[in-house]
């Protein structure tokens, strides 16, 4: 629950009564007296006597409710603002009182009694809060981003409400809206190391790595051993090309949480990558003992399999991965996705026929099955080609935004002489993807084909740029195998 310091809403009620309020006799003062010094029992035996001559009179059932507070009745207090409420709905002291009780039991009742106060009071930074708390709650990140960027005089202050709203900025992809929430946080809290961890995610997910390994390095010295930290830094360091570094800690996060799948998926990633494909099988097998039923290993072990042509034992990874949790994203395909690789086109087609008939809306499978069909040589107007069209059109139906699917499409499309068309869908799938020169290469030969001969400059010079940074990124790749290798021999 958000603790945001609410003694100003009880002050304010008690303002309300000792400045403004006039009272015309003796039991009245009586009351405010007892208010004063704290004598609530007694204060509450006068109100029940001015009640039952005024029982109309609304500052008096708004008192009644604050004493109750005071008294620890909490539900008959709230019975009490409510009552009160009846009697002169923007009663602001009733308002206020019944919105901070619904507020501390985290009752969504709060909220219509809140936008009241808003409505009456629009500057009112406790009740934005209040509010922005509330909606975080019920998982209303828009609602509460809203709220919280209101009473950012309030929440500066408050851990809480700036892990809310942070976490909120976070959900809706507002990245660089977010970083200066966290390091407020990690201001306030200088000693909060798991705030300074939460400050690394957001940095990493900025696409910040410099960012990342300064606060990792400094926070590592504290707990040397956090696995997760490890984790982050060793994807940091990879984004900066320091290969050598990520891998370290990629290794000490493994030796310190040996049971962690994604810390040896991670490994293997960056091996497949750098073609260092025994390595990362070498930590994949070290990972299936300590977890054998993790299905997401033997898919990563098969695919690094098929790199250095062990098809057998690649098909073996994925039909194991596949009874583990035939679920896993693209093991369906990946038995076929071999197949593709090693040139073996019909079996290809055979596999991906029988596993799109257990998964038809698979998007990737029926991309994938489009493609082989077309690499077997399926030809403008053949019924080979129209499957391969419809199962294109299908991939992307699916998922519209699936960059390979739109490329596929687009090339059908213009072999089919629909080159309007063809246009389209390489455009998009380059949009989707801008380092794709595959897609651009296509979209180039489209825009040829339809005489649109003035758009294509600046994409050829953008595919030079492309080849340029694959070169960069090769050559960077190959280094770090060939010092892999001279380390390996020593």
């Amino acid at each position: 629950m958000l603790s945001l310091v609410l003694a100003s809403k009880i002050a304010l009620i008690w303002l309300v009564f000792l400045f403004r309020a006039q009272p015309t006799d003796d039991a009245a003062s009586s009351i405010i007296s007892d208010l004063r010094s704290g004598n609530y029992a007694e204060a509450k035996q006068l109100l029940d006597q001015a009640l039952a001559s005024s029982p109309q009179d609304s500052r008096l059932w708004t008192l009644d409710g604050l004493v109750l507070v005071h008294l620890g009745s909490s539900r008959d207090a709230l019975d009490a603002y409510k009552h009160a409420l009846q009697i002169a709905p923007d009663y602001l002291p009733a308002l206020e009182g019944a919105a901070e009780l619904e507020y501390k039991a985290s009752d969504q009742s709060a909220v219509p009694l809140l936008e009241r106060i808003i409505r009456l009071h629009p500057g009112d930074q406790t009740s934005h809060a209040m509010l922005g708390a509330l909606a975080y709650q019920r998982h209303d990140c828009t609602k509460a981003v809203e709220e919280f960027s209101q009473c950012e005089a309030i929440t500066s202050s408050q851990p809480a409400a700036l892990e809310q709203y942070g976490s909120c900025l976070v959900k809706l992809k507002r990245i660089s809206q977010a970083i200066p929430v966290f390091q407020r946080i990690s201001e306030i809290q200088p000693q909060n190391e798991q705030a300074k961890y939460n400050l690394a995610v957001v940095e990493s997910l900025a696409g910040r790595p410099q960012e990342v390994i300064a606060i990792l390095t400094e926070l590592l010295k504290k707990r040397p051993n956090d696995a997760d930290s490890l984790y982050l830094l060793a994807d940091a360091y990879e984004a900066v090309s320091d290969t050598p570094r990520a891998v370290a800690a990629l290794r000490h996060a493994i030796v310190t949480a040996p049971d962690v799948a994604e810390y040896y998926l991670d490994f293997a990633s960056i091996s497949l990558v750098h073609a260092s494909y025994q390595v990362g099988i070498d930590m994949l097998n070290a990972g299936l003992k300590r977890i054998p039923a993790a299905a997401s290993l033997y898919f990563a072990r098969g695919i690094l399999y098929v790199q250095l042509g062990k098809f057998d034992e690649a098909e073996r990874d994925f039909e194991r991965g596949e009874q583990l949790n035939p679920n896993v994203q693209y093991g369906p395909a990946a038995e076929g996705l071999a197949a593709v690789q090693r040139n073996d086109l019909a079996q290809a087609e055979t596999v991906l026929r029988s596993r799109l008939a257990k998964a038809p809306d698979d998007a990737f499978l029926n991309y994938l099955l489009g493609d082989v069909l077309l690499r077997r040589g399926a030809t403008a107007g053949s019924a080979a080609f129209q499957e391969a069209l419809h199962l294109a059109k299908r991939a992307v139906e699916l998922q519209p935004n699936f960059a390979l699917g739109r490329d596929l499409l687009g090339r059908l499309l213009l072999q089919e002489g629909k080159t309007d068309q063809a246009i389209e869908q390489s455009r998009l799938a380059f949009q989707q993807d801008p380092t794709d020169q595959t897609a651009l290469y296509h979209l180039i030969l489209a825009l040829r084909k339809g005489n649109r001969n003035s758009e294509i400059p600046p994409l050829t010079r953008k595919m030079a740029e492309l080849l340029q940074e694959a070169r960069r990124k090769e050559a960077a790749e190959h280094k770090y195998s060939l010092a892999e290798a001279a380390s390996s021999q020593k």
